[in-house]
């Protein structure tokens, strides 16, 4: 052995690092790496000081539970960092929950359609539409369009087109 010669650590891109995030002893974000900024579709300057459950109610909650996490003491409980690494996108892919209609209408609001435009080219009443959109945040805990169309997108459960 050549104890002489220091062997190079491999580098890492930033496209290869796995999505991670770091929070304080009182659970606000202090670090999000490139990789979970792309995943939450978030900035780490828009989040840092942040509770982490603020991200819940972006419907992430279920990332969180699923990631692999260290914990870092520090100097007194608010000294001590938590770092969690995100699971990759390929376990996001899962199926969609969402009914066909429902998965239908939230790919054409992720599209930008509006509701109303949503129902003429379904030729549905929209009231129908405005059910099923309700349905789908109710099924998946959301409270907002937007989120319902983030959390389909970061999912890959749809795939965002311009409007034609």
């Amino acid at each position: 052995m050549n104890q002489g010669v220091a062997t190079p650590l491999p580098s890492v891109s930033a496209a290869q690092e796995p999505p991670a995030l770091a929070t304080d002893g009182r659970d606000r974000i202090v670090y999000v790496n490139p990789g979970a900024e792309r995943m939450l579709a978030v900035r780490e300057r828009d989040v840092n000081g942040h509770a982490l459950t603020e991200l819940f109610s972006h419907g992430l909650r279920d990332l969180i539970v699923g990631a692999a996490i260290l914990k870092i003491p520090g100097d007194g409980p608010r000294g001590a960092r938590t770092v969690y690494i995100l699971r990759g996108f390929s376990a996001l892919s899962t199926s969609c929950p969402l009914s066909k209609r429902e998965h239908e209408i939230v790919a054409l609001l992720a599209d930008g359609y509006a509701a109303l435009n949503i129902a003429a080219r379904l030729n549905l009443s929209h009231a129908t539409v405005r059910n099923h959109i309700q349905n789908a945040l109710r099924r998946l805990e959301l409270h907002s369009q937007v989120d319902l169309v983030a959390l389909a997108l970061r999912r890959g459960w749809v795939d965002r087109q311009e409007p034609r």
